[in-house]
């Protein structure tokens, strides 16, 4: 029997047993059942009631039971648990949208497989119109493909399986690219073309592959703009998506203008259904400037949206060996990968954005790209203690870097699902020693007293909080291996781990005493999930699933749609 089967019968009107409050002093919304609060001071408790979308009693069943009104509705969750509303500190909404929408290249096993992807989907469309296709992975392929370079796809067979219409393919990690023959021709990419600043036109024999990493990519941009009624198209797609995976705020980790006024025209017509902190993507110059003059906004849209943070990227990706490392990479060892934003903007940004008290957010994987962030950082944290500036990634760091987190104040956004997908080829960029010092050393940096946040970086990775869970817990690949995980000592507790998706997420955007955890007079947010991700076996943490979504006492996802009335 499905674990929301009994809901309907447990949903009960509160005219059958009457309150001996007054209408207008009862809650909207009772829900019933095992509730982890992350509240130490009453850890798990049996009821919530809910009043104009906050909490206002956490306790137990018999005295929420006793507040009901003539319109009460009461929630039984039988045998699921419910858990603060799941946060995902670091995602891209547009992207996720997108995804939804473009070939999906993420499960493809060899290059062959993605040429038969696209061409598919080329096959029925007109002639003209843009392919569009997000997440292969070189790495991730059986075998390098034909006529390769360094492991990375060349243009050739792409462009003779798909002739008539531009291809653009977005790497999984977002940092590089592959176009087709037609593509490059529409843009003007040729042997000519010179590279912007922090990017790189992969050429091979003096012509282009159609591979272009980190700044690069902004070239094949004419061919994926889009306008506002797009831009909120996507932002639906993408909520729908988030809800359904139980996520009820999501950190948009740098959002390019049109999709901030999509999102802000959607928080003032209600059409937000989950909750939304943007950061301004900092090399948008527009979008850029207009936030700077405008400042910040703060639960705009019934708390819905917040922009109060800018998001700047400082380096690449391990993947195309574009992150910004001290030493150069083991298996390349010609690079040592690409500072993609400059050390003196990035001081004069922080400098121009302290006056509207904006939240700084940076993403830095390589070791190097770490180190001098900090230290980039160092004069301004050192005159404030309520920055919370954020080091999104923060995947590879230099032996004796990550107690600087600490003494700076400043936050590790982190994915434990990199760990999952990247640890079984990630050692053949930086080699054993690297590795076990300083990749995905959560352990160490709570250890040392870093606010370390949980994010999925969807769509680079798949939205799925309860795989991130399982990989901060496991550190194994999502197919169990190896046994005792990649690195073990790192691993997080569950209630670390949770904490990491909830209250210390919620730090991590100022939101602590709205967000996080369950506890009088804080947003009404849960996720719902059919078992308790505290107490499961190891091995079934992977089965869990997401029954009901509720954001601000309100349902935004049910699993089962004959559950509730």
């Amino acid at each position: 029997m499905h674990p929301l089967q009994p809901l309907a019968a447990l949903i009960l009107a509160a005219t059958a047993l009457m309150s001996c409050q007054s209408q207008t002093e009862s809650p909207d919304t009772i829900v019933l059942g095992q509730l982890v609060t992350m509240d130490p001071q009453q850890p798990q408790v049996s009821a919530v009631a809910i009043s104009n979308g906050r909490f206002s009693f956490v306790g137990e069943r018999d005295a929420a039971l006793a507040l009901r009104g003539r319109d009460t509705r009461v929630i039984d969750l039988a045998n699921a648990t419910a858990y603060p509303g799941l946060i995902d500190a670091h995602v891209h909404v547009a992207g996720i949208g997108s995804a939804q929408r473009s070939v999906d290249l993420t499960g493809a096993s060899s290059f062959s497989e993605l040429i038969n992807r696209v061409a598919a989907r080329a096959s029925t469309l007109r002639a003209g119109v843009v392919v569009q296709g997000r997440g292969w992975h070189q790495s991730k392929w059986l075998n390098p493909p034909a006529g390769h370079f360094e492991g990375f796809p060349t243009h050739h067979a792409l462009s003779e399986a798909v002739p008539d219409h531009p291809v653009v393919l977005e790497h999984a990690n977002g940092h590089s690219a592959l176009l087709n023959q037609r593509a490059m021709e529409q843009l003007g990419i040729n042997a000519d073309t010179t590279p912007p600043e922090g990017g790189a036109i992969v050429m091979l024999d003096g012509q282009p592959t159609g591979l272009l990493h980190e700044t690069a990519i902004d070239l094949a941009a004419p061919l994926q703009t889009y306008d506002l009624q797009t831009a909120e198209e996507l932002v639906e797609l993408a909520q729908r998506h988030l809800l359904s995976e139980g996520i009820t705020t999501a950190h948009d980790a740098g959002a390019l203008q049109v999709d901030l006024a999509a999102q802000w025209a959607m928080a003032r017509r209600g059409d937000l259904n989950m909750r939304l902190y943007s950061m301004v993507y900092a090399s948008d110059e527009g979008a850029l400037s207009e936030w700077l003059a405008r400042g910040p906004m703060i639960n705009a849209g019934n708390s819905k949206l917040t922009v109060r943070s800018i998001k700047v990227q400082a380096d690449g990706a391990l993947g195309s060996r574009t992150a910004w490392l001290h030493a150069p990479y083991t298996d390349a060892p010609n690079t040592s990968g690409i500072l993609t934003y400059d050390l003196d903007a990035l001081s004069a940004l922080i400098r121009d954005s302290r006056e509207g008290d904006w939240q700084i957010n940076v993403h830095a994987i390589g070791d190097r790209a770490n180190s001098e962030v900090l230290a980039v950082f160092a004069p301004f944290t050192a005159k404030s203690s309520n920055h919370r500036f954020r080091i999104e990634h923060a995947q590879h760091l230099r032996l004796g870097d990550g107690p600087l987190f600490a003494e700076q104040g400043v936050i590790a956004s982190m994915q434990p699902i990199h760990l999952s997908s990247d640890r079984p080829w990630a050692i053949g960029r930086l080699g054993k020693l690297r590795i076990e010092q300083g990749a995905y050393i959560w352990r160490d940096l709570l250890n040392a007293g870093v606010v370390v946040a949980s994010g999925t970086d969807a769509p680079v990775e798949p939205v799925d909080p309860i795989a991130n869970f399982y990989a901060a817990v496991t550190r194994k690949t999502l197919q169990g291996v190896p046994e005792t995980g990649f690195e073990p000592a790192q691993k997080l507790t569950r209630m670390e781990a949770l904490y990491a998706m909830t209250l210390a997420a919620a730090y991590a955007a100022f939101e602590e005493q709205d967000k996080g955890s369950i506890e009088v007079g804080k947003l009404a947010d849960l996720t719902v999930l059919n078992q308790d991700l505290i107490t499961v076996p190891e091995a079934e943490i992977l089965n869990t699933d997401v029954l009901l979504t509720i954001v601000g006492g309100e349902v935004a996802y049910q699993r089962d749609e004959n559950a509730l009335p």
